[in-house]
């Protein structure tokens, strides 16, 4: 099989990644952001836009039988729903953290086949750091998590939990973890440290076992998660309901998703556990 760097499907989305990477980071250079506010109030910015036209025009020439649905291009779910494959973006995934200019946001691609991610790409444009996760064979790309960094390529995994276990918090959307959930983890490991980050930054050190657990509680839609999850399971972790199941995507009119955990499989049941206890 051929190796996922050199494969020119990967080829393709990592150009197409990296060109929005450029726009965006051409844009944040400039004094004028140019937010405005979307009707949920939530902030869009000149970057936001530009970085998802330079996607959806790569997508259609990559991909031109495959429809996009982004953050940026809403589309009905009387349209959609007869989607059975489709690309699921947000090409600047973190609006608020690349705002404040703390670095920490991401572009997001997914692709969604029966509601399944199948394949998962997120760049970080400030670090230069892309991961993609790969759990079915399409187009013969190799299963499996990847990550590069220039021209370094590497498989990674999620690690086995050891101390001290760090978990990813919000910078923008608390609150912090539970203390009830640090409790049960001290039961087994004495140690626990939370370490704050924006954007699918954390659910990728988690793929790469560099983290252990993230912890949502509050609203996030299926572009913010789609593509980390497929990282995830890929790198042989879980983004899960608090009972366990992996989110599906497209299935529903709604694109907003219910609280979720992240981690690999050795610390699911202590949290599920956790979450049957606030019922």
């Amino acid at each position: 099989m051929q190796d996922v760097s050199h494969h020119p499907i990967f080829q393709a989305l990592q150009k197409i990644i990296h060109d929005a990477a450029d726009a965006i980071m051409d844009i944040y250079q400039r004094a004028d952001l140019g937010i405005e506010q979307k009707s949920d109030d939530s902030p869009v910015t000149a970057a936001d836009l530009a970085a998802h036209r330079v996607i959806l025009a790569g997508l259609q020439v990559l991909t031109p039988n495959i429809p996009v649905l982004s953050e940026e291009a809403v589309v009905s779910f009387e349209e959609r729903s007869k989607w059975p494959m489709l690309w699921v973006v947000d090409p600047l995934d973190g609006t608020k953290e690349f705002i404040k200019r703390n670095g920490e946001f991401s572009i997001n691609i997914a692709l969604v086949e029966n509601g399944a991610p199948i394949l998962g790409i997120v760049y970080l444009p400030t670090t230069n750091e892309g991961y993609i996760g790969v759990t079915t064979g399409w187009q013969d790309l190799p299963v499996g998590a990847f990550k590069w960094h220039e021209d370094d390529f590497e498989s990674i995994n999620v690690r086995e939990p050891r101390e001290p276990i760090i978990v990813m918090t919000s910078r923008s959307h608390g609150p912090a973890l539970p203390s009830e959930l640090k409790d049960t983890l001290k039961l087994t490991y004495q140690q626990v440290r939370e370490l704050p980050k924006g954007s699918s930054i954390k659910g990728c050190r988690i793929a790469e076992g560099i983290a252990d657990l993230h912890l949502r509680r509050g609203p996030t839609s299926e572009w913010d998660t789609a593509a980390q999850q497929a990282i995830i399971e890929a790198a042989g972790g879980m983004l899960v309901t608090p009972t366990g199941k992996p989110f599906c995507y497209n299935q529903r009119e709604t694109l907003l998703n219910g609280h979720f955990f992240v981690c690999g499989p050795e610390l699911a049941p202590s949290v599920m556990d956790w979450y049957k206890k606030q019922d």
